[in-house]
């Protein structure tokens, strides 16, 4: 016969086998891990390469510079991007950014020609026109 104190013994331990083995059945279950999802690419730029206050194109712009010399009046150069102008004419004197109501990014891009001072207008990286100052 078995003793009263085993049989206790035997009996809490069997007790507690199954409290551990219960209390795995009734654990709440881990949240899922987030998952997570990369930031979409800004473009910092929306209008493409443009010039920078030293006169150089911050980009990589694809340049058909065949084409652009083709283009030989003002009239010709309007929809040219900056760098489309600063790949033609070369490093200007002075470049001038800002923005208007107009237009989120305005631009005048001056030379010196030999006609005299020529300022260029863009407006949102697209050329609109020229004014053309007289040989001093």
């Amino acid at each position: 016969m078995v003793s009263r104190v085993f049989s206790c013994s035997l009996r809490g331990l069997a007790l507690s086998v199954l409290a551990i083995v219960l209390a795995g059945c009734f654990s709440t279950p881990k949240p899922p891990e987030p998952v997570v999802q990369p930031l979409p690419v800004v473009d910092p730029n929306p209008f493409g390469p443009v010039v920078g206050e030293d006169g150089r194109c911050k980009g990589s712009p694809s340049i058909d510079l065949a084409n652009l010399k083709s283009r030989n009046t003002d009239a010709a150069l309007v929809g040219v991007s900056e760098c489309e102008l600063v790949a033609l004419k070369g490093e200007p004197l002075s470049v001038q950014s800002g923005s208007s109501p107009t237009a989120k990014r305005e631009t005048t891009i001056l030379y010196m020609e030999a006609t005299g001072k020529a300022v260029y207008l863009f407006a949102n990286n697209q050329m609109v026109r020229v004014v053309r100052g007289n040989a001093q």
